[in-house]
């Protein structure tokens, strides 16, 4: 089950379609969604590109960089409260864990704390089941706090698209090559593989895992989701000289799916990231399906 959702907010327009999108998955799991937005110190990020400024203008520095912390923290504030009153939230804070299961309730909290927040992300990250990002990422910041919740919380991801609902998360379409990627993306999404009504099992014609010796995996997925359930189509798509990414996020929308769940990759990263094609074309491309995704 999905019950623990965490959302980071920036004080941007993204905030209230990622909380939307984050309330719309807690109703389906009677769930807890965890919003948390962070402030940094000034003081710290401020002296290092400040060199040989006087003591009066780096304090005006500082003084100007919290006020404008203090006003994107207001707007993320101000998001949450909102989204609350629209999801109908009425108990709001650490949930008493005996009850809320017992009742079925719905949950939110909002913490509000000063650090980096790619360091914040993935101590609190490593400690939710799922954490959950609003397309498109259009800026940079937004594009390195996703590279740091795939490749270092060890958790699933979910790019919620553009008026993500119930409805669209009940077509499912499954990329697979036989990875291990690929196999811990499935295994976060399954709470949503088992309510969807249909799902695809999408593989790209000339890959070991679908002409090679590893061809019987794809028959072994097909049991293994059939163990839970889930019953599945299996598409071949064949190559068109398209990147995989696009191959794969296009068939997906052709065939109606709302979600698409596929494995990352990429290098461990040092603030340098060398990204799989595919998971590059995902994170740079204003897609019409979510993305569940994992590393």
């Amino acid at each position: 089950m999905i019950k623990h959702i965490l959302v980071l907010l920036d004080g941007d327009a993204a905030d209230e379609r990622a909380l939307n999108a984050a309330f719309t998955l807690a109703k389906l799991f009677h769930g807890h969604v965890d919003a948390f937005h962070v402030r940094p110190d000034p003081r710290v990020a401020i002296p290092p590109v400040a060199e040989g400024f006087s003591a009066d203008m780096l304090e005006r520095l500082i003084r100007e960089a919290e006020q404008a912390d203090q006003e994107r923290a207001s707007h993320a504030r101000h998001s949450f409260d909102t989204a609350v009153a629209t999801a109908g939230i009425h108990s709001v804070g650490y949930p008493d864990a005996d009850t809320a299961i017992a009742s079925g309730s719905i949950t939110a909290t909002w913490r509000e704390m000063v650090g980096q927040p790619e360091d914040i992300l993935t101590q609190r990250g490593r400690c939710a089941d799922l954490l959950l990002f609003a397309q498109p990422f259009d800026a940079p910041a937004n594009v390195l706090r996703l590279e740091t919740a795939l490749f270092e919380t060890g958790q699933p991801i979910l790019l919620a698209a553009p008026g993500m609902n119930g409805e669209a998360l009940s077509s499912v379409a499954i990329a697979w090559d036989g990875s291990r990627q690929a196999a811990r993306a499935i295994a976060g999404a399954m709470p949503l593989l088992r309510r969807a009504r249909n799902a695809t099992i999408l593989t790209v014609d000339g890959d070991d895992d679908v002409n090679g010796p590893a061809a019987p995996m794809i028959t072994c997925l097909s049991d293994h989701l059939a163990w839970h359930g889930i019953s599945v189509a299996v598409d071949v798509l064949h190559k068109d000289g398209r990147p995989t990414g696009e191959l794969l996020s296009g068939r997906a929308k052709e065939i109606g799916a709302g979600l698409l769940v596929m494995g990352g990759y990429g290098h461990s990263r040092f603030r340098e990231m060398v990204l799989g094609g595919a998971t590059r074309h995902v994170l740079g491309t204003a897609l019409e399906c979510s993305v569940l995704i994992a590393h």
